[in-house]
C-alpha cells in the first residue's frame, strides 16, 4: 500500500513526459529545392516512428563521437553506433533559432545534415542518408554534435 499512493501520485507526471506536441517541430525542409521529395517525406516519418527509424539506419552505423581523455582533452573518436544503444533521433525545433539546420544534396542518391548551435556554429552534429536500391531511403553516418 505505501508503494501504491506514489506511484498513483506519478501517473501524470507519466502521461505528460510521454505526450508528443500538439504541433510538430517546425523544419526547414520544405525549403531546400534541391533536397529529393521522397527524401522529406521519409524524414518526417524518420523522426516521427521509432521503428521506422531503427529499420532506416545501416547496422552497424559508422560516424564520430567525442571523448574526453584523461588530461582532460577533448577529441574525435571514430566508432560505431549499435542498434541496442541507439537513442530515438527527435526532430528539431528550428523556429526557435536555437539551433540551424543545413540539407545539402549529392546527385540525387544522399542527403548530407548539418545541425548546429546557432550561437557557436563550430558545434554541430551531422547524418548523411542515402538512398538503397531499393529507392528507401536509410541513415548510413552519424556524428554527434562536436566541435567542428
Amino acid at each position: 500500500m505505501r508503494f501504491l499512493l506514489p506511484g498513483i501520485a506519478l501517473l501524470p507526471l507519466l502521461f505528460t513526459a510521454c505526450r508528443q506536441p500538439a504541433t510538430p517541430p517546425s523544419s526547414t525542409l520544405s525549403a531546400a529545392a534541391d533536397i529529393p521529395a521522397d527524401f522529406l517525406a521519409f524524414y518526417r516519418q524518420f523522426h516521427a516512428d521509432s521503428l521506422f527509424q531503427v529499420q532506416h539506419i545501416s547496422w552497424p552505423l559508422p560516424g564520430q563521437t567525442t571523448e574526453e581523455t584523461p588530461d582532460g582533452a577533448l577529441h574525435r573518436k571514430s566508432t560505431y553506433w549499435e542498434r541496442e544503444n541507439w537513442r530515438f533521433q527527435r526532430a528539431v525545433d528550428f523556429s526557435t533559432g536555437e539551433y540551424r539546420q543545413q540539407l545539402r544534396a549529392v546527385e540525387g542518391q544522399y542527403v548530407v545534415e548539418t545541425i548546429s548551435y546557432a550561437a557557436a556554429p563550430n558545434y554541430a552534429l551531422e547524418r548523411r542518408f542515402m538512398r538503397r536500391t531499393d529507392g528507401a531511403w536509410e541513415l548510413v553516418y552519424y556524428a554527434d554534435m562536436q566541435e567542428r
